[in-house]
């Protein structure tokens, strides 16, 4: 690794404790064994974040969101899963989901939430608004998206899209012709992306 590199990850490694330990949590950087609340087979994690004694976040820093051996953090993360209440954490400097108290809660979606967020892509489809009806559906299929990734312990749900539809693949966890559909999907919501945000912005 470059002496560049690490700079790049060290402060990423900074930002993401100092997020931590503003919401009062404990964090431990590069934990060592008799630190880490069970064995990890000789892994070290770059952060440790203690929410309480039987809770928290194992955290791995990652400069680039590419060439991520992410077979092994699956491994990892689904051996921490047997732990209870500790999650495994991938952040890397390219990631697309902000650093965040969702991270810890990690709620599921409710039936009335998924209901709601039917009904408001069923009105703007209504009043005619199908690219607002579109982008609004896109943003829900990325969140399940994610979502599934963290439910089969693939941590990459706070990459970038197209990575992790990538990766998705990859891990034979959606077949190749929802991957091609998805792929051509995610072209139309970067077309319309940037008339939609517009218009979210321009005043009123």
């Amino acid at each position: 690794m470059s002496t560049n590199s690490l700079n790049i990850d060290n402060k990423l490694q900074n930002r993401v404790a100092d997020n931590y330990q503003s919401q009062g949590y404990e964090v431990i950087h590069r934990p060592n064994g008799q630190q880490l609340p069970f064995d990890l087979d000789n892994y070290c994690p770059d952060l440790l974040v203690k929410i309480s004694a039987n809770r928290g976040l194992i955290i791995q820093i990652e400069n680039s969101a590419t060439n991520l051996a992410i077979e092994r953090y699956s491994k990892i993360a689904k051996a921490i899963s047997e732990y209870g209440d500790w999650r495994f954490l991938l952040i890397t400097s390219e990631d697309a989901t902000p650093i965040a108290e969702e991270d810890i809660a990690d709620d599921p979606l409710t039936r009335p939430q998924i209901l709601k967020r039917k009904e408001r892509i069923a009105k703007l489809m209504s009043i005619g608004d199908r690219e607002a009806a579109f982008f609004s559906l896109w943003i829900f299929a990325e969140i399940l998206m994610r979502r599934h990734a963290r439910q089969v312990f693939i941590p990459i749900d706070r990459l970038p899209t197209i990575l992790m539809i990538n990766h998705l693949y990859d891990q034979s966890e959606i077949p190749l012709d929802q991957f091609d559909r998805l792929i051509a999907l995610m072209e139309i919501r970067n077309r319309i992306a940037p008339w939609i945000l517009g218009q979210a912005v321009k005043p009123q």
